[in-house]
């Protein structure tokens, strides 16, 4: 006997190249039929979307947006999302008030409703999470970013919702796949066109920006390269904190170990910068940067301060995948690093944990298999 696949909308802002592993096997199924409502783009950041790869699939919509997209409204055609959909993924972030509104009324209507969204936000006020949380307590089915998460909501009295953690990642198939085709002597080879021959190479992947900190990471090299004078600090991203972390590291007298390597999407170019590293530092708030980190086998230092980490943070394991520092604590921040440059033997344990964490539980295959979980479970109650 054949079944209709079931309709799911799925109402959120953009689809990021991060998530095209993820789009990829979830259109690519014949059990679901996937449709997504999103903008072109989010004003004033720097997030390239992909949504023209996947054609019919995608519907764009109007939006207006305020305060640096504090604020925003998406012209979502409702009725058609009614009408033609069996499950409808809205997105949990209060911002969007188009979804804070008619999220409930779609509800109200019968409609099968999944909420997808952070059971904590680690930018956010006490105050503002006890309403966002107050808000997402009337859906049934919710999907939120990993394992940890679903604890964390049943802590806060959500014991009669179903809820599913996605263990948000990437396609580490793929990043296996362009890692293969790197080997030692092509890597010498990539080093020295680099002029990184003989560099003991750390590597920090993100917006050149006030809240990714990295200004602590410019404080601690002078101490490192005491220890480490061969030691190079790589910084994949660019934006407006460039210029202060190249005049920082010049007046520290550390600008000859600091190489900027400007922005990079390419998985096949960001490869052998994290082939080549040691060690992944991080140190502000991480994301999907700590899952990027860990499919290249790399142990990661970041600051332990839980409430200012994104839901990612709940892969991490203190002495197992990395280590950990006080926030702001430069002292602490160069003994991590210098602590793991010096133990070759830990950092290969390391390495193999954190492989193991990124193929078996945090990547888009298993985040496709619980969004059709969650999916069928709200459609058949």
């Amino acid at each position: 006997m054949n079944h209709k696949p079931i309709r799911i909308a799925v109402l959120t802002n953009i689809i990021p190249t991060y998530r095209q592993g993820f789009y990829d096997r979830l259109f690519a199924r014949n059990d679901i039929s996937v449709t997504v409502y999103c903008q072109r783009e989010i004003p004033g950041m720097n997030l390239k979307s992909i949504h023209e790869r996947y054609g019919d699939r995608i519907k764009l919509v109007k939006y207006l947006s305020a305060k640096g997209e504090k604020v925003a409204w998406q012209f979502m055609p409702w009725i058609e999302i009614y009408r033609n959909f069996d499950v409808i993924f809205v997105q949990g972030n209060p911002r969007y008030m188009s979804d804070l509104i008619f999220g409930p009324l779609l509800k109200l209507t019968g409609k099968k409703i999944v909420l997808w969204t952070m059971a904590h936000s680690y930018n956010g006020s006490k105050l503002f999470e006890k309403l966002r949380l107050l808000w997402s307590s009337i859906y049934k089915n919710i999907f939120v970013y990993t394992d940890v998460e679903v604890g964390y909501l049943r802590g806060k009295g959500f014991m009669r919702h179903h809820i599913v953690g996605m263990n948000n990642g990437l396609d580490q198939k793929f990043i296996d796949r362009i890692s293969s085709l790197w080997n030692d002597l092509s890597l010498d080879t990539w080093r020295k066109g680099k002029k990184m021959e003989g560099k003991r190479m750390v590597l920090s992947c993100a917006r050149l920006v006030e809240k990714n900190q990295f200004i602590d990471i410019i404080s601690a090299l002078p101490v490192l390269v005491k220890q480490f004078p061969d030691l190079k600090w790589c910084l994949i991203g660019d934006g407006p904190e460039r210029k202060l972390l190249e005049t920082t590291a010049k007046s520290l007298g550390v600008e000859e170990n600091v190489y900027f390597v400007g922005e990079l999407y390419d998985e096949s170019l960001l490869a052998p910068w994290f082939l080549s590293s040691e060690i992944f530092i991080h140190p502000a708030a991480v994301g999907l940067g700590l899952m990027h980190a860990f499919g290249y086998g790399l142990p990661v230092v970041i600051h332990g301060d839980i409430l200012k980490h994104g839901p990612e943070f709940g892969a991490f394991v203190p002495g197992k995948s990395g280590l950990i520092y006080e926030n702001g604590n430069i002292s602490q921040l160069s003994k991590a690093i210098g602590h793991l440059l010096k133990n070759t033997e830990q950092r290969e344990k390391m390495k193999s944990f954190v492989l193991k964490i990124v193929r078996e539980k945090y990547n888009v295959d298993v985040m496709v298999n619980r969004f059709v979980e969650i999916a069928k479970y709200a459609y058949n109650n």
